[in-house]
Protein backbone atom coordinates (compact mmCIF):
# COMPACT_ATOMS: atom_id res chain seq x y z
CA UNK A 1 0.00 0.00 0.00
CA UNK A 2 1.35 3.13 -0.94
CA UNK A 3 2.49 5.75 1.95
CA UNK A 4 3.43 9.38 2.47
CA UNK A 5 7.41 8.87 2.68
CA UNK A 6 9.00 12.04 4.69
CA UNK A 7 12.37 12.10 3.36
CA UNK A 8 15.13 14.40 5.66
CA UNK A 9 16.97 17.07 3.08
CA UNK A 10 19.92 15.34 3.45
CA UNK A 11 19.03 11.72 2.73
CA UNK A 12 19.73 11.61 -0.79
CA UNK A 13 22.72 13.26 -0.91
CA UNK A 14 24.33 10.32 1.16
CA UNK A 15 27.02 8.38 -0.35
CA UNK A 16 28.98 5.56 1.22
CA UNK A 17 33.68 6.29 1.13
CA UNK A 18 33.78 2.32 1.11
CA UNK A 19 37.40 1.31 1.87
CA UNK A 20 38.18 5.35 2.13
CA UNK A 21 35.71 5.42 4.84
CA UNK A 22 37.87 6.39 8.33
CA UNK A 23 35.26 4.78 10.37
CA UNK A 24 34.15 1.98 8.44
CA UNK A 25 30.32 0.27 9.50
CA UNK A 26 32.18 -2.73 9.79
CA UNK A 27 33.76 -2.57 12.84
CA UNK A 28 32.24 -2.53 16.46
CA UNK A 29 28.66 -3.92 15.79
CA UNK A 30 26.56 -7.35 16.05
CA UNK A 31 24.95 -7.20 12.97
CA UNK A 32 21.68 -8.87 12.62
CA UNK A 33 20.47 -10.46 9.52
CA UNK A 34 17.32 -11.13 8.45
CA UNK A 35 15.26 -14.70 7.56
CA UNK A 36 15.77 -13.97 4.43
CA UNK A 37 19.68 -13.57 3.83
CA UNK A 38 19.83 -16.36 6.57
CA UNK A 39 18.34 -19.06 4.60
CA UNK A 40 19.92 -17.85 1.68
CA UNK A 41 23.23 -18.39 4.06
CA UNK A 42 22.11 -21.73 5.02
CA UNK A 43 22.14 -23.10 1.40
CA UNK A 44 25.28 -21.43 -0.01
CA UNK A 45 27.54 -23.88 -1.33
CA UNK A 46 30.99 -24.11 -1.67
CA UNK A 47 33.89 -23.03 0.47
CA UNK A 48 32.06 -19.53 0.87
CA UNK A 49 29.05 -21.06 2.33
CA UNK A 50 31.23 -22.98 4.86
CA UNK A 51 32.59 -19.93 6.16
CA UNK A 52 29.22 -17.92 5.96
CA UNK A 53 27.64 -20.63 8.22
CA UNK A 54 30.72 -21.06 10.16
CA UNK A 55 30.48 -17.09 11.38
CA UNK A 56 26.55 -17.46 11.88
CA UNK A 57 25.38 -17.46 15.14
CA UNK A 58 21.43 -18.31 16.15
CA UNK A 59 19.94 -16.03 19.33
CA UNK A 60 16.44 -17.15 20.40
CA UNK A 61 15.04 -14.18 18.06
CA UNK A 62 17.35 -13.11 15.73
CA UNK A 63 20.16 -14.54 14.01
CA UNK A 64 23.90 -12.84 13.49
CA UNK A 65 27.52 -12.83 12.55
CA UNK A 66 30.00 -13.28 14.81
CA UNK A 67 32.42 -11.01 15.54
CA UNK A 68 35.77 -12.02 16.44
CA UNK A 69 37.79 -9.15 16.86
CA UNK A 70 35.29 -6.44 17.20
CA UNK A 71 34.77 -6.49 12.87
CA UNK A 72 32.66 -8.44 10.94
CA UNK A 73 34.23 -11.77 9.29
CA UNK A 74 33.45 -10.68 5.84
CA UNK A 75 35.43 -6.98 5.77
CA UNK A 76 38.17 -7.85 3.80
CA UNK A 77 41.61 -6.44 4.20
CA UNK A 78 40.63 -4.12 1.24
CA UNK A 79 38.26 -2.56 3.40
CA UNK A 80 35.30 -3.82 1.51
CA UNK A 81 32.82 -6.08 1.99
CA UNK A 82 33.42 -9.49 0.49
CA UNK A 83 29.16 -10.86 0.38
CA UNK A 84 28.70 -7.57 -1.93
CA UNK A 85 31.79 -8.61 -4.00
CA UNK A 86 30.75 -12.08 -4.80
CA UNK A 87 27.24 -11.75 -4.52
CA UNK A 88 25.98 -8.17 -4.62
CA UNK A 89 24.31 -5.70 -1.81
CA UNK A 90 21.32 -8.12 -2.30
CA UNK A 91 22.76 -11.14 -0.61
CA UNK A 92 23.63 -8.25 2.64
CA UNK A 93 22.24 -8.43 5.80
CA UNK A 94 19.76 -5.68 5.51
CA UNK A 95 20.97 -3.43 8.26
CA UNK A 96 24.18 -3.10 6.14
CA UNK A 97 22.69 -2.16 3.17
CA UNK A 98 20.68 0.47 4.70
CA UNK A 99 23.17 1.70 7.44
CA UNK A 100 23.12 5.17 8.17
CA UNK A 101 19.87 5.50 7.12
CA UNK A 102 17.29 5.44 9.39
CA UNK A 103 13.36 4.01 8.28
CA UNK A 104 10.42 4.66 10.65
CA UNK A 105 7.31 3.15 9.37
CA UNK A 106 4.48 4.73 11.95
CA UNK A 107 1.95 3.67 9.75
CA UNK A 108 0.17 6.60 8.37
CA UNK A 109 3.08 8.00 7.27
CA UNK A 110 6.93 6.81 7.01
CA UNK A 111 10.19 9.02 7.73
CA UNK A 112 13.62 8.20 6.47
CA UNK A 113 16.59 10.03 7.92
CA UNK A 114 20.18 9.19 8.34
CA UNK A 115 21.99 8.53 11.14
CA UNK A 116 25.17 10.55 12.86
CA UNK A 117 26.73 6.95 13.67
CA UNK A 118 28.42 7.58 10.07
CA UNK A 119 31.11 10.52 9.19
CA UNK A 120 29.81 10.93 5.80
CA UNK A 121 26.14 11.42 7.52
CA UNK A 122 27.51 13.72 10.11
CA UNK A 123 29.67 15.86 7.79
CA UNK A 124 26.06 16.34 5.62
CA UNK A 125 24.50 17.15 8.78
CA UNK A 126 27.38 19.77 9.65
CA UNK A 127 27.09 21.09 6.52
CA UNK A 128 23.89 22.40 6.93
CA UNK A 129 24.67 23.40 10.79
CA UNK A 130 27.46 25.53 9.51
CA UNK A 131 25.64 27.52 6.33
CA UNK A 132 22.70 27.82 8.32
CA UNK A 133 20.41 25.60 6.27
CA UNK A 134 17.41 24.06 7.61
CA UNK A 135 16.76 20.26 7.70
CA UNK A 136 13.48 19.95 5.75
CA UNK A 137 11.29 16.53 5.29
CA UNK A 138 10.25 16.54 1.64
CA UNK A 139 7.23 14.63 0.75
CA UNK A 140 6.99 11.66 -1.83
CA UNK A 141 4.73 8.88 -2.35
CA UNK A 142 5.78 5.12 -2.30
CA UNK A 143 5.46 1.82 -0.99
CA UNK A 144 8.17 1.06 1.60
CA UNK A 145 9.63 -2.00 1.74
CA UNK A 146 9.96 -1.81 5.74
CA UNK A 147 7.56 -3.13 8.34
CA UNK A 148 5.44 -0.64 10.32
CA UNK A 149 8.28 -0.02 13.73
CA UNK A 150 4.76 0.95 16.30
CA UNK A 151 1.64 -0.77 18.13
CA UNK A 152 0.20 2.89 18.48
CA UNK A 153 -2.78 4.08 16.35
CA UNK A 154 -3.80 7.50 17.92
CA UNK A 155 -3.53 9.47 14.64
CA UNK A 156 -4.56 12.56 16.91
CA UNK A 157 -1.74 12.09 19.04
CA UNK A 158 1.14 11.32 16.72
CA UNK A 159 -0.22 14.82 15.05
CA UNK A 160 0.17 16.72 18.04
CA UNK A 161 3.61 15.14 17.99
CA UNK A 162 4.68 16.23 14.11
CA UNK A 163 3.61 19.76 15.61
CA UNK A 164 5.10 20.06 18.49
CA UNK A 165 8.69 18.60 17.42
CA UNK A 166 8.12 21.41 14.79
CA UNK A 167 7.42 24.07 17.30
CA UNK A 168 10.56 23.31 19.12
CA UNK A 169 13.38 22.86 16.15
CA UNK A 170 11.62 26.35 15.51
CA UNK A 171 12.54 27.80 18.82
CA UNK A 172 15.99 26.50 18.51
CA UNK A 173 16.12 28.51 15.74
CA UNK A 174 15.02 30.92 16.63
CA UNK A 175 17.42 31.55 19.73
CA UNK A 176 16.33 28.96 22.50
CA UNK A 177 19.36 27.24 23.91
CA UNK A 178 19.19 23.10 23.22
CA UNK A 179 19.25 23.09 27.18
CA UNK A 180 16.64 25.60 28.32
CA UNK A 181 14.87 24.29 31.23
CA UNK A 182 11.81 25.46 28.92
CA UNK A 183 12.11 22.09 27.07
CA UNK A 184 12.09 20.03 29.91
CA UNK A 185 9.36 22.22 31.50
CA UNK A 186 7.22 21.50 28.14
CA UNK A 187 8.21 17.66 28.46
CA UNK A 188 7.04 17.40 31.76
CA UNK A 189 3.52 18.82 31.15
CA UNK A 190 3.25 16.61 27.93
CA UNK A 191 3.74 13.68 29.42
CA UNK A 192 1.88 14.54 32.59
CA UNK A 193 -0.85 15.48 30.43
CA UNK A 194 -0.82 11.82 29.04
CA UNK A 195 -0.68 10.27 32.24
CA UNK A 196 -4.02 11.92 33.08
CA UNK A 197 -5.55 10.91 29.89
CA UNK A 198 -5.71 14.50 27.71
CA UNK A 199 -6.42 14.45 24.20
CA UNK A 200 -4.12 16.00 21.62
CA UNK A 201 -7.43 18.16 20.84
CA UNK A 202 -7.39 20.58 24.28
CA UNK A 203 -5.57 18.20 26.93
CA UNK A 204 -1.75 18.78 25.37
CA UNK A 205 0.71 21.58 26.16
CA UNK A 206 2.07 23.62 23.33
CA UNK A 207 6.20 24.17 23.64
CA UNK A 208 5.90 27.55 22.47
CA UNK A 209 3.92 28.22 25.82
CA UNK A 210 7.15 27.94 27.53
CA UNK A 211 10.12 30.11 28.17
CA UNK A 212 12.50 30.03 30.51
CA UNK A 213 16.32 31.43 30.43
CA UNK A 214 17.88 28.67 32.95
CA UNK A 215 19.92 26.18 31.46
CA UNK A 216 20.01 22.37 32.44
CA UNK A 217 23.07 21.42 33.93
CA UNK A 218 25.36 18.07 35.19
CA UNK A 219 27.96 18.54 37.43
CA UNK A 220 31.01 16.52 37.63
CA UNK A 221 28.94 13.58 39.93
CA UNK A 222 26.43 13.07 37.39
CA UNK A 223 28.99 12.84 34.23
CA UNK A 224 30.96 10.28 35.97
CA UNK A 225 28.06 8.30 36.79
CA UNK A 226 26.91 9.10 32.64
CA UNK A 227 30.58 8.01 31.58
CA UNK A 228 31.34 4.58 33.59
CA UNK A 229 27.89 3.11 33.97
CA UNK A 230 26.63 3.87 30.69
CA UNK A 231 29.24 5.13 27.84
CA UNK A 232 32.80 3.82 28.99
CA UNK A 233 33.51 0.05 29.12
CA UNK A 234 36.98 -1.63 28.74
CA UNK A 235 36.15 -3.49 25.47
CA UNK A 236 35.88 -0.43 23.50
CA UNK A 237 39.67 -1.33 22.86
CA UNK A 238 38.85 -3.73 20.60
CA UNK A 239 35.62 -1.89 19.15
CA UNK A 240 36.59 1.76 18.37
CA UNK A 241 40.69 2.33 19.76
CA UNK A 242 40.11 5.89 18.72
CA UNK A 243 36.92 6.53 21.18
CA UNK A 244 39.06 4.06 23.92
CA UNK A 245 41.82 6.85 23.86
CA UNK A 246 39.59 9.50 24.38
CA UNK A 247 38.10 7.98 27.18
CA UNK A 248 40.87 7.24 29.01
CA UNK A 249 42.24 10.58 28.85
CA UNK A 250 39.08 11.33 30.60
CA UNK A 251 39.38 8.92 33.28
CA UNK A 252 42.67 10.15 33.50
CA UNK A 253 42.39 14.04 33.53
CA UNK A 254 38.78 14.06 35.13
CA UNK A 255 37.12 10.90 36.21
CA UNK A 256 39.55 9.76 38.84
CA UNK A 257 39.72 13.58 39.68
CA UNK A 258 35.99 13.79 40.05
CA UNK A 259 35.60 11.15 42.64
CA UNK A 260 38.48 12.65 44.79
CA UNK A 261 38.14 16.37 44.30
CA UNK A 262 34.52 17.31 42.94
CA UNK A 263 35.61 21.22 42.74
CA UNK A 264 39.01 20.49 40.67
CA UNK A 265 37.08 18.29 38.29
CA UNK A 266 34.58 21.23 37.65
CA UNK A 267 37.22 23.40 36.60
CA UNK A 268 39.11 21.06 34.45
CA UNK A 269 35.85 20.24 32.69
CA UNK A 270 35.12 24.08 32.49
CA UNK A 271 38.69 25.22 31.05
CA UNK A 272 38.37 22.12 28.75
CA UNK A 273 34.82 23.78 27.29
CA UNK A 274 36.52 27.13 27.22
CA UNK A 275 38.94 25.57 25.18
CA UNK A 276 37.14 24.50 22.78
CA UNK A 277 35.09 27.77 22.37
CA UNK A 278 38.35 29.04 21.18
CA UNK A 279 38.77 26.57 18.60
CA UNK A 280 35.17 26.61 17.67
CA UNK A 281 33.91 29.81 17.31
CA UNK A 282 30.58 28.06 16.14
CA UNK A 283 30.09 25.73 18.75
CA UNK A 284 26.89 26.72 19.97
CA UNK A 285 24.70 27.20 16.79
CA UNK A 286 26.46 23.60 15.95
CA UNK A 287 25.11 21.84 19.50
CA UNK A 288 21.74 23.68 18.80
CA UNK A 289 21.18 22.26 15.47
CA UNK A 290 22.94 18.90 16.49
CA UNK A 291 20.06 18.69 19.24
CA UNK A 292 17.46 19.91 16.43
CA UNK A 293 18.39 16.86 14.23
CA UNK A 294 18.16 15.04 17.37
CA UNK A 295 14.62 15.63 17.77
CA UNK A 296 14.08 15.34 14.03
CA UNK A 297 15.29 11.90 14.11
CA UNK A 298 13.84 10.87 17.90
CA UNK A 299 11.25 12.65 18.93
CA UNK A 300 8.41 10.80 17.57
CA UNK A 301 10.05 7.74 19.65
CA UNK A 302 7.54 8.85 22.36
CA UNK A 303 4.71 8.00 20.01
CA UNK A 304 5.28 4.75 21.35
CA UNK A 305 6.21 5.00 24.84
CA UNK A 306 4.81 8.34 25.96
CA UNK A 307 8.33 9.35 27.82
CA UNK A 308 8.31 13.17 26.53
CA UNK A 309 10.92 13.88 29.47
CA UNK A 310 12.92 10.42 29.18
CA UNK A 311 12.94 11.59 25.49
CA UNK A 312 13.84 15.29 25.68
CA UNK A 313 16.32 14.78 28.59
CA UNK A 314 18.25 12.09 26.95
CA UNK A 315 18.62 14.81 24.10
CA UNK A 316 20.23 17.27 26.07
CA UNK A 317 22.27 15.07 28.03
CA UNK A 318 23.77 13.49 24.93
CA UNK A 319 24.32 16.91 22.94
CA UNK A 320 26.46 18.04 26.35
CA UNK A 321 28.15 14.77 26.16
CA UNK A 322 29.18 15.28 22.57
CA UNK A 323 30.79 18.55 23.68
CA UNK A 324 32.53 16.52 26.22
CA UNK A 325 34.49 14.50 23.68
CA UNK A 326 34.86 17.38 21.38
CA UNK A 327 37.27 19.29 24.18
CA UNK A 328 38.57 16.27 25.20
CA UNK A 329 39.82 15.67 21.55
CA UNK A 330 40.66 19.95 20.93
CA UNK A 331 42.71 20.19 24.32
CA UNK A 332 45.81 19.88 22.80
CA UNK A 333 45.55 20.89 19.19
CA UNK A 334 45.90 24.22 17.60
CA UNK A 335 42.65 23.75 15.75
CA UNK A 336 39.83 21.04 15.13
CA UNK A 337 38.51 20.90 11.67
CA UNK A 338 35.18 19.42 9.91
CA UNK A 339 36.53 16.36 8.92
CA UNK A 340 37.77 15.47 12.78
CA UNK A 341 34.15 16.34 14.06
CA UNK A 342 32.57 14.13 11.99
CA UNK A 343 34.86 11.07 13.11
CA UNK A 344 34.17 12.20 16.43
CA UNK A 345 30.77 12.67 16.57
CA UNK A 346 30.62 9.36 14.54
CA UNK A 347 32.72 7.37 16.92
CA UNK A 348 30.27 8.98 19.97
CA UNK A 349 26.90 8.45 18.37
CA UNK A 350 27.51 4.44 17.96
CA UNK A 351 28.25 4.33 21.77
CA UNK A 352 25.86 7.13 23.10
CA UNK A 353 22.75 4.89 23.57
CA UNK A 354 24.34 3.19 26.47
CA UNK A 355 24.06 6.12 28.53
CA UNK A 356 20.03 6.12 28.34
CA UNK A 357 20.67 2.72 31.69
CA UNK A 358 22.70 5.99 33.84
CA UNK A 359 20.50 8.23 32.82
CA UNK A 360 17.41 6.74 35.25
CA UNK A 361 19.36 6.59 37.75
CA UNK A 362 20.20 10.62 38.12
Amino acid sequence: MKREIRRISIFDEFQCAGQRCSINCCQGWKIPINHDVYMKYLHEKGLFGTKLRIFLKRGEQTASFRSPFGRCPFWGNDRLCSIQKKHGENYMPAVCVQFPRQLYNLSFFCEETLYLACPEAVKLFLECAYSDKPFEYHIIEGVPEYEVNTTNDDKNFLNYLVKSRAELTAMLRDGMRFDSMAILGYGRDAQSACLNMATADGGLPSPIDYSSGECFTIGIEEINKLFFEGFYHPNLRVISNFLYKLCKKYIREVGILGRLNPGAAGRKLRALQDGLYQKLPGLDKMLNRYFEYYLLTNFLDIYEDYSFTRCLRYGIVKTKMVMLFLALYAENKGSIDREEIAKIIAVYERRAPQMKDALKKL
